[in-house]
């Protein structure tokens, strides 16, 4: 063999080598955290694997004035509120600096005239409570670029960050929850949810909640919500739009302007210049931030020992389980928006991975009245003032604060605070004897 077919052959292997090394590193992918928290949905294809890191790695991502955070603003990164410092998704680590405060003042009319705060509180809706919408409401943003990036922005130059004006009836805070497995929530067939309502009539007429349908503006029509404390959302995409909005003033295309602590969009003429044109999203940012929630592994269960199998029974005996339903089942078909797709043009891409799965997440994702003791008031698309979704038990043993607002660490504090349609089930379980509260306990930590 003479030397230069030698080297011709060492060349063409070297391609070969070289093109192998290229597809391999495009669709292989080592993933260590499959299923675990933090980690990726079991299932994926080596492609989906490589766009879910690539989209968490946004998910942690700070972002700056530059790239439309602000004006104003509650944190610089999803991870600053879901996660840090633990996993990615999970809930906030406290609930004075992740979480986030809703306004309302009581509205001078004839239908609330008379009326005592706690009675209106329960039935509050948009004819009896002013979301303040003039006055940072109804969410506040409690930090601003001037505030946090002084070394940017003329002293002479400020805007205003949010505060709770004096006049506000209602104040109430809302704890920043874990988003693990979202991706399979938002993948439940609207009919299934629905059909909760019928069965809880069938079941129990004074538990049955109700649907609430929200407006799709990218599909032009209605859905079954199923995200937000009050089933304010109808989809992950719509959630995550509203969070990187209220939360963060990145803008896009379906929310498209920033709020001023003064009003809507009214910040001072001298920040203007400084600021990027909008909206600061065309898409790009919002459909990788929704992948990376949508794969987000659900929780997993911890050890099932006979305490936990005896407590279980009692859930079930005291009639949890009808609202805090065990299991659903996603659809048979599930698309996501591909996080690689060119913006604005969105492409949609089938992933087996969330198609025909059991969603163990302990919810009819219905709204419930719950009470005096739970209202605050805040009315938010459909939902009243003492309103609210049925919460996702799936990863309780990981969590640490309880009820919308956090307000307790304890578990059974929790259960016993449920009033209004949840309170024969809080009668029921403070009625139980120590050894079976002890029981029904350690099922919940086991979720």
């Amino acid at each position: 063999m003479n030397k230069a077919r030698i080297m011709r052959d060492v060349g063409a292997g070297a391609v070969v080598l070289g093109v192998a090394y290229f597809l391999f590193s495009q669709f292989y992918v080592q993933a260590p955290d499959i299923g675990v928290l933090g980690g990726p949905i079991e299932g994926l294809t080596a492609q989906e694997l490589r766009k879910f890191y690539q989209t968490r790695d946004l998910f942690k991502h700070e972002f700056t004035p530059e790239e439309g955070l602000g004006p104003l603003f509650n944190g610089r990164s999803c991870f600053e509120c879901h996660g840090r410092p633990g996993p990615v998704g999970g809930e906030g680590r406290d609930v004075a600096s992740t979480g986030v405060v809703r306004i309302g003042k009581i509205r001078d009319n004839a239908l609330t005239r008379g009326k005592a705060k706690e009675e209106i509180a329960v039935s509050a809706n948009l004819d009896t409570v002013d979301r303040m919408l003039y006055q940072g409401g109804p969410a506040l943003e409690r930090k601003s670029i001037t505030s946090e990036f002084p070394e940017k922005y003329p002293v002479s130059c400020q805007v205003e960050i949010g505060t709770i004006p004096k006049d506000a009836d209602f104040i109430s805070m809302r704890h920043a929850p874990p988003v693990f497995g979202f991706g399979l929530i938002d993948a439940i067939p609207d009919e299934d949810i629905n059909f909760n309502m019928f069965e809880q009539i069938q079941k129990n007429r004074n538990l049955a909640g109700h649907p609430q349908a929200q407006y799709d503006p990218l599909a032009l029509n209605s859905r079954v919500a199923r995200f937000g404390w009050k089933d304010q959302n109808p989809n992950l995409l719509i959630f995550t739009a509203e969070a990187m909005n209220v939360e963060m003033g990145l803008t896009t295309g379906i929310f498209r302007h920033p709020k001023s602590a003064a009003g809507i969009s009214e910040f001072p003429h001298c920040i203007l210049k400084y600021l990027p044109a909008e909206p600061n999203d065309n898409g790009t940012i919002l459909g990788k931030l929704t992948y990376c929630q949508a794969l987000l592994a659900p929780p997993k269960r911890g050890p099932i020992t006979a305490q936990v199998l005896r407590g279980e029974k009692l859930f079930a005996k005291l009639q949890c389980a009808v609202c805090h339903i065990p299991e659903m089942k996603t659809a048979d078909q599930v698309f996501l928006a591909d996080p690689d797709s060119p913006a604005p043009k969105v492409q949609l891409v089938e992933v087996k991975a969330l198609e025909n799965k059991p969603v163990r997440a302990y919810s009819d994702f219905l709204v419930h009245n719950m009470g005096k003791q739970l209202a605050d008031g805040i009315p938010q698309n459909g939902a009243n003032g003492g309103e609210w979704r049925t919460t996702p038990l799936w990863g309780l043993r990981h969590k640490r604060f309880f009820i919308h607002d956090g307000r307790t660490t304890d578990l059974a504090e929790a259960i016993l605070l449920h009033g209004g349609q949840g309170s024969e089930a809080s009668d029921a379980f403070n009625k139980l004897p120590d050894s079976d509260k002890e029981d029904l306990l350690a099922f919940l930590r086991s979720l």
